[in-house]
């Protein structure tokens, strides 16, 4: 099993000799100096907020049994996470009694049940009230099912549509580079409900290898909720100049308490759960995108002007970034672009800026030469998925569990569905070339879970 890392407490200045040291002798444990606890570096006198590695780490193992577990047909024991555990030999162990085949876990000697999902015709009637996103009491209705029926179904959808999802997806962690993209999102639902969402795509094609949200069942110290009505969302003006854009930017982030608090406004959380901090869910997100990362030679992160998404990209790429074999990027979309910023150093700490036709970009863990190529192309893909979240999301939902089968749904087939110049975000990516209508793709996963 892949370890993930269990203490964030350390500089996050890359230049500075601490970056990723862990009990520096230059430290000062929970310095309140600033007005909040961090850990103050003496050396380059860096001041990144306290991390409750605990919380982190108990989140973690939620979102893996949410993003990663929906692993059907391998041994539940030994193989239960997409990515991060390596499938085991299987033997045939007889059938049961209904004739469905057992098997054996060569190295646990567990034998379980192969699933076999029948009764096709239901989860057809449930994925049709997702794709015209019915309310659930009109989707029950609709669909002739008992609520307890609906809502079976509905979890067999997600973990049927989940599965071929990341079984397609491991075609894709064994390339020689990877090029991601995130940001993030506020889902707004009724009863002013909603989760502040993490969302990355791989660059090129715009395909959704993640979406995390800061929604939690987990037990959290007071100070760790999250329920604040104040708004710190960095927001665009119509400055006239790039550069004076991107100074307004910088500006409003050191407005806040500290650079990293980003408060999205008033969120109230479903029922039975929590809401934590953005920059905590940044840390999580990004030790989970690793499934994507760890196996590819070289990778770029562009990530969204958000000060409160850099400590948790830098500490996820930690080692690759020591290696070079990883880079993280600040990345601002432009509509239009009337000058060029050819390094150019913006912002309280000196950052160096460029441009492009399409962005503006910083790399905060290399210093780039002037016109460096890098593989950066337009990234509107993140704004659409969430337009289309937004449009084809229950808004009425109030379940943990049905709002994240939902959003997996949703991803799936927001990447093999949605077309632009006839090709899905599956299709560009390259681990399909079949274009697929939401039930031919459900009839296609079906057939390859029960083959």
């Amino acid at each position: 099993m892949f370890k993930f890392t269990n203490n964030f407490n350390c500089c996050k200045a890359v230049h500075c000799k601490n970056f990723g040291v862990l009990n520096s002798k230059d430290y000062i444990h929970k310095s309140t100096k600033l007005g909040y606890l961090s850990i103050e570096c003496k050396l380059c006198g860096s001041n990144p907020p306290w991390i409750n590695n605990e919380l982190v780490a108990n989140i973690i193992k939620e979102k893996l049994d949410i993003h990663f577990s929906a692993k059907l047909n391998h041994c539940p024991k030994c193989s239960c996470y997409f990515f991060f555990d390596k499938n085991t030999s299987l033997h045939k162990y007889g059938f049961t009694s209904s004739g469905r085949q057992r098997k054996q876990c060569a190295q646990c000697g567990l034998v379980f049940t192969m699933a076999n999902f029948k009764k096709t015709e239901k989860l057809k009637s449930v994925l049709s009230t997702i794709v015209s996103a019915q309310e659930t009491r009109k989707a029950i209705k609709t669909t002739g099912l008992s609520p307890k029926s609906y809502y079976f179904y509905l979890q067999q959808l997600s973990l049927i549509l989940a599965n071929f999802s990341r079984l397609n997806e491991e075609k894709i962690i064994e390339r020689k580079h990877l090029g991601l993209h995130s940001e993030g999102k506020v889902l707004s639902l009724i009863h002013k409900r909603g989760v502040y969402s993490l969302i990355t795509t791989e660059i090129n094609s715009g395909y959704v290898l993640l979406q995390s949200h800061n929604l939690t069942r987990t037990s959290l110290h007071a100070e760790d909720i999250y329920q604040t009505q104040n708004n710190t969302i960095v927001v665009d003006n119509n400055a006239e100049s790039i550069e004076e854009m991107l100074i307004n930017r910088y500006t409003q982030n050191m407005e806040r308490k500290h650079f990293e608090q980003l408060l999205v406004g008033e969120l109230k959380a479903l029922a039975k759960c929590k809401l934590i901090y953005p920059d905590k869910l940044a840390y999580i997100h990004f030790q989970l995108l690793n499934a994507f990362t760890r196996k590819a030679l070289k990778y770029d992160h562009f990530i969204e002007h958000e000060s409160t998404l850099r400590a948790g990209a830098l500490m996820a790429s930690l080692k690759e970034i020591k290696k070079s074999n990883a880079a993280v990027y600040f990345f601002l979309p432009l509509s239009r672009a009337k000058e060029n910023l050819n390094g150019k150093k913006i912002g309280w700490w000196n950052d160096r800026w460029y441009t492009n036709e399409f962005a503006a970009y910083c790399p905060i863990t290399s210093i780039m030469k002037d016109n460096a190529a890098i593989p950066l192309k337009e990234a509107n893909d993140i704004n659409l998925f969430y337009s289309y979240l937004d449009t084809h999301i229950n808004k009425g939902v109030n379940s943990f569990n049905v709002l994240n089968q939902l959003l997996e749904i949703q991803r799936v087939l927001f990447n093999y569905c949605e077309l632009t110049a006839q090709q899905s975000r599956a299709n560009r990516i390259g681990i399909t070339d079949k274009t697929y209508t939401p039930e031919s793709l459900l009839d296609e996963a079906l057939q390859s879970i029960n083959a």
